[in-house]
Parts: structure tokens; C-alpha cells; sequence
């Protein structure tokens, strides 16, 4: 639905967009040839290079401030999140073990410590609720109260024992739970980071 939403807006802004430009080179172009029409008489060569260098002339600041100059912002944002994103993952690899799920608690990742702290692959956990790895040793209430935690402020910090997939329930450590929010405030990821 966001996509779809996201999708339909991009569309709007270049159909926009090529309306101005359209219009724009139509309305500069009335404007040179009456400009050539008050001109003294050239040859049709040199007529159409000075239509041709008055038409550029007058164009490039609109294509410029609509076209280029959005393009070079685009690409050196692009390459700054491309940067923040290989920072990111090398973050995630060398830091204690960590899984990410999206906004349903699904995993979608998990750093190479979890998986063999767990003896999980990738595959295994991928689209799996991380109450898998529950060990019986908490209640039900246990669970709720992180969850009202997690919901009310953002973030959860307890000690916690998990269970291994051969089913060897592990010593207790301390997992902090964030969530992760974008420009509207909504849930969109949960980070678990585990202190083993």
C-alpha cells in the first residue's frame, strides 16, 4: 500500500515535471523566434545557431535548477546512505549478537555471533518469530510486561534466558530491545541486541 502510495507520487512528480519542461521549452522557444523576428536578416545557418545558443541559453538555468542540480543531490545522498548502510553492516557483524525483525517481530536478519551462539543459519530464522528461541522459563506475564514496555517506551532492557536450536536452554544474559520508527512515528523494526 505504502509502495503503491510512494509509486503513484513519483509518477505525479514527473508528469509534473515534464509539463514544466514541455511548456517551458515551448513558451522560451515563441520567445527566441519573436526575438529572431526583430532581428536585421541572416543567413538560415547563422539564424539557427543564434536560435539554437539563445534557446540553450535561456533553457539551461530551468533545466539546471529542475533536472541537474536535483540528479547531483540525488546521487550524493545516494551515496552517503550507500556509506552509512557498509558502515551499518560491518557495525552489525562485530557487535554482540543481534537480530532485526520488522514491525510484526518476524526476523529478518541476524548477525553472524547470534547464529552461532544458536547454531541457527540464516535461512532457518529468516520470516520466524524470535519465540522460537523461548526457553520455559519465563511466564506469561513476563512476556506481556516486556511487550507493554517495548509498545509504551520504545525500548525493553531485561535479563532474559533463551533456548538453542538443540534445545539447550542458555545461561541468562541481558537483551536490549529497541524499536525503530520512521518520519511518522510508526513501528517499522524491532533491533534485539543480546549481552551474552
Amino acid at each position: 500500500m505504502k509502495q503503491s502510495k510512494s509509486n503513484k507520487e513519483n509518477h505525479h512528480s514527473v508528469t509534473r515535471l515534464l509539463i514544466i519542461l514541455i511548456s517551458a521549452v515551448f513558451f522560451i522557444e515563441a520567445f527566441v523566434m519573436n526575438i529572431m523576428h526583430w532581428m536585421p536578416p541572416t543567413t538560415k545557418t547563422v539564424g539557427a545557431l543564434l536560435d539554437a545558443a539563445i534557446l540553450s541559453l535561456l533553457l539551461f538555468p530551468i533545466f539546471y535548477y529542475l533536472i541537474f542540480r536535483p540528479l547531483i543531490q540525488n546521487i550524493e545522498e545516494r551515496k552517503r546512505t550507500e556509506d552509512d548502510l557498509r558502515i551499518a553492516a560491518v557495525a552489525f557483524e562485530i557487535k554482540d549478537p543481534t537480530i532485526i525483525t520488522d514491525a510484526d517481530a518476524n526476523i529478518i536478519r541476524a548477525n553472524k555471533k547470534f547464529l552461532d551462539k544458536l547454531g541457527y543459519s540464516m535461512e532457518e530464522l529468516v520470516g520466524q518469530n524470535p519465540r522460537i528461541f523461548k526457553s520455559g522459563m519465563h511466564d506469561k506475564s513476563f512476556y506481556e510486561q516486556l511487550w507493554k514496555r517495548l509498545i509504551q517506551t520504545g525500548s525493553w532492557s531485561g535479563e532474559i534466558r533463551i533456548k538453542t536450536k538443540e534445545g539447550r536452554i542458555l545461561h541468562p544474559f541481558w537483551l536490549t530491545i529497541t524499536a525503530i520508527k520512521n518520519e511518522q512515528q510508526e513501528i517499522t523494526h524491532y533491533i534485539g541486541i543480546y549481552n551474552f
